[in-house]
């Protein structure tokens, strides 16, 4: 093997032992302020997932003298080898959107669960009715309407996020319902995935890797919610899959890919420069020797053509094509570098190496639910495989790290079904799996008759895939159910139901969103809110807000004076006094009269606001209005709207359905503080 073939048996293997290592030590722990205990239960139901499934496998392939692996494996052989590739992808495609719509409306109950997703749904609104922006609610009814991720300005009111996913709810919200987009793209997710995989490893994994789609539990989950990671991650692979036409034409493949990029970009920017990636190894691979650059020339041109549109929305929304909205709200260290965060701990390097540290651990709890981290697998298979190593394995390599090598220096995490930030890597890492399946399906020496130790390995795999869906599934399911009970209500299926029309309805919100959401009305910045919430107890902090309410006393002055109170280091203590974990209370003393009254509000029950917002026409003009409930600050909100009956949505008692409660309007009159 001379040296310019031997690189991907020496590189390939390197780059993926490192990615599973870095997942397994607990780097999360020493360097991102991560619990021990979130990898020792992983650890934990690895070892014994790993010995339950091998043990199994092992009783079952003696006492079928290996039969139940070469019958699995003659299995596979006739999927890869019928039907055709284009009923192959049907049928897949079919059955993942089939389990996105299914994981939608059983699950998720048809409704919006991310905070992110709220404020797409309310600019879908917005574009439908033909319009970037909106004025935004009165001064005195701001905090009845505001919600994370929505910028409320002088005079426009939009979500911080590109336009791409809020255009694809609009679509379905027109159609009927939000999500009855979501199965196209999966199909497309479907189609690029293996377009991409079989130019990448053959026909083999291709299939395998588009079946692994609907065989993981985060990829249906994402599939099934409003966010904007599925039709990202599908443009990604339709990029990858464009690219691999540059045989044949250089010029359309290079077009294809770098238009399928751009417009990526209006839903996932990072994501899109990390997609281009792949794509681009893909072209310069695959376009004639003499073509090559003429081809990424071709791609580039194309996605910038394609991105324009974005960078006009930008121009008309936070007034620069180059600012985005999230920059806009959160100010600068919103972006990429070590430095500041506009919540949180700042970055530094240390840091980063323990969130990807955690990135990766994630991707081996949550992409399977098996009891066997897939990091590892991929591992152990490219080194047993080592020597069939192509320099096109690289490329699935590429697409899955330039993400994980981008959010390296980004500062913000969270868990959403799975490491959701790395999505449209996933596919990318799905095509290793199985490329490292059909690598081990050839390794080792025979320990049974016509079995290696490589077919036992794969059927080990296929038993720890079962035992996951069998045991950890199902409960991931139900808490995903039981998660957050208020984003299962549909409040404007019951209004119709009750005939309520022409009026405004109040839905409760815990006392510590309202004391945000008043911040802000009040003129603080989002970025200055969230630290001054964590750092003054909600008593304090509702009294300094009633009396600058009270006086007028707002913008840079109540920020001065919520500066000072933060400076006496007093953020109260978690009481448990409401549902409400987060909620601080002072250490010592009596509540004031105002405290007690809130502390009563939550008591009584308290549902969530923002997951309902998009119910509102944008100039909330609609028959019925939907606000937050501001108790004794409602009076702006009731006054604007004298005409309409007044009702307020909540539960009469625990574990009780929300009803439709009339308010009166002089009891609401005397109750404004």
């Amino acid at each position: 093997m001379n040296g310019g073939r031997r690189w991907p048996s020496i590189v390939v293997p390197a780059v993926a032992v490192l990615a599973a290592a870095w997942s397994l030590v607990p780097a999360g722990v020493w360097l991102a302020g991560a619990q021990l205990s979130y990898y020792g239960g992983a650890w934990q139901a690895w070892f014994w997932g790993t010995v339950v499934a091998g043990g199994v496998a092992g009783v079952v392939l003696l006492l079928t003298r290996g039969a139940a692996a070469t019958r699995m494996l003659e299995l596979w052989r006739r999927v890869a080898a019928r039907p055709s590739a284009p009923w192959f992808v049907a049928a897949v495609s079919v059955l993942l959107a089939g389990a996105a719509l299914g994981m939608c409306l059983a699950a998720f109950s048809g409704n919006p669960r991310n905070v992110d997703g709220f404020a797409q749904l309310f600019q879908a609104r917005i574009f439908l009715a033909g319009r970037l922006w909106v004025p935004p609610p009165p001064a005195g009814e701001i905090a009845n309407f505001a919600t994370l991720h929505m910028i409320v300005g002088p005079e426009r009111w939009f979500s911080q996020y590109p336009p791409g996913q809020s255009l694809v709810l609009a679509g379905g919200l027109a159609a009927g319902a939000w999500w009855l987009l979501n199965p196209l793209f999966a199909v497309a997710l479907v189609a690029g995935t293996y377009r991409s995989a079989r130019w990448c490893a053959g026909e083999s994994t291709a299939r395998l890797a588009s079946v692994l789609l609907v065989l993981s539990p985060f990829v249906v989950a994402v599939a099934g919610s409003e966010m904007s990671h599925l039709p990202a991650a599908a443009l990604g692979m339709l990029a990858a899959a464009g690219a691999t036409g540059a045989g044949r034409s250089w010029r359309r493949a290079g077009l294809t890919s770098g238009a399928l990029l751009g417009v990526l970009a209006a839903f996932r920017p990072l994501d899109a420069v990390a997609a281009a990636a792949p794509a681009a190894l893909i072209l310069l691979a695959a376009a004639p020797p003499a073509r090559r650059l003429a081809a990424l020339l071709a791609a580039g041109a194309a996605g910038v053509l394609l991105t324009l549109p974005l960078l006009w929305y930008n121009a008309h929304t936070t007034g620069s094509w180059h600012e985005f909205g999230y920059v806009y709200l959160w100010g600068p260290n919103h972006s990429l570098g070590f430095h500041a965060v506009p919540w949180g701990v700042p970055l530094t390097p240390a840091r980063a190496v323990g969130l990807t540290s955690l990135d990766l651990h994630q991707l081996d709890a949550y992409l399977f639910d098996a009891p066997f981290p897939a990091l590892v697998l991929v591992a152990a298979a490219f080194i047993a495989g080592r020597r069939r190593l192509e320099a096109r394995d690289a490329v699935p390599l590429a697409g899955a790290g330039a993400l994980v090598a981008l959010l390296f220096f980004y500062w913000h995490r969270d868990v959403f079904y799975g490491p959701r930030f790395l999505f449209t890597a996933v596919p990318w890492l799905l095509v290793l799996v199985a490329r490292g399946l059909v690598l081990l399906r050839r390794a080792g020496r025979e320990i049974l008759p016509g079995v290696t130790a490589g077919h036992a390995a794969v059927f080990g795999f296929a038993a720890a895939m079962v035992l996951g869906l069998a045991t950890v599934t199902p409960g991931r399911l139900a808490a995903y159910r039981r998660a957050t009970p208020a984003f299962d209500l549909h409040p404007d299926r019951d209004a119709r139901r009750a005939g309520i029309g022409h009026a405004v309805v109040v839905i409760p919100d815990g006392w510590g969103t309202r004391l945000i959401v008043r911040m802000w009305a009040l003129g603080v910045p989002a970025p200055r809110s969230t630290r001054l919430y964590a750092a003054i107890d909600a008593c304090t902090l509702e009294q300094a807000l009633d009396r600058a309410a009270e006086s007028g006393r707002a913008g840079a002055a109540l920020v001065a004076t919520l500066d000072t109170l933060a400076a006496l280091g007093r953020p109260g203590v978690r009481t448990g006094a409401t549902l409400d974990p987060n909620l601080r209370l002072p250490a010592e003393g009596d509540l004031a009269p105002a405290c007690r009254d809130e502390l009563a509000r939550d008591s009584a029950g308290m549902l969530a606001f923002a997951p309902f917002l998009y119910l509102n026409r944008p100039l909330l003009d609609g028959d019925v209005v939907w606000a937050r409930d501001l108790g004794p600050w409602n009076g702006a909100l009731f006054s604007r709207y004298r005409d309409r009956a007044l009702y307020r949505y909540d539960a009469r008692g625990p574990g009780e359905n929300p009803v439709f409660t009339p308010i009166a309007r002089d009891a609401e009159a005397r109750a404004v503080r």
